[in-house]
């Protein structure tokens, strides 16, 4: 069973409204469920495997609070330099700057998590993409305790 920490007060739709009219996606409802109680938290357990990768930590779900550090749309916009392709939406951290993604580009019903590495960002966008699995769920079971 995942436990989420440190999160902040719960959000409410005209605020899951907002983020998404201004980054012009629908979130899938799996995920809304979560960040309507958890917007700001971190899980534990907190580490996940992907594509060969081994003990990635997922770090905090980007807020939907216009008043957070990590606010969902200040957060996508930093990445807007060419880094990050359009329509590929950071919706967590890991602990070393790396992002754990939506990517809308083919699917905007039903868009895949990927993981996007920074350091490859710079030289190759869209090589520093990497598919997770294909719903937020999916993620959330796939979290165990290294």
């Amino acid at each position: 069973m995942v436990e989420w920490d440190f999160g902040e007060h719960p959000i409410s739709n005209e605020e899951i409204q907002e983020v998404e009219n201004t980054l012009q996606v629908k979130f899938p409802k799996d995920y809304l469920e979560y960040v309507k109680s958890y917007s700001g938290a971190t899980p534990t357990p907190e580490t996940f495997d992907f594509e060969g990768r081994k003990g990635i930590a997922f770090g905090y779900l980007h807020s939907f609070h216009e008043d957070s550090e990590s606010y969902i749309i200040n957060v996508s916009n930093r990445y807007r330099d060419g880094r990050m392709p359009d329509k590929v939406i950071p919706i967590a951290d890991d602990v070393f700057g790396n992002e754990i993604c939506f990517d809308f580009r083919k699917n905007h019903s039903n868009p895949p998590l990927v993981f996007w590495d920074h350091e490859i960002a710079f030289e190759n966008p869209e090589g520093a993409l990497s598919h997770i699995c294909n719903s937020f769920t999916e993620l959330v079971d796939k979290l165990y305790e290294e």
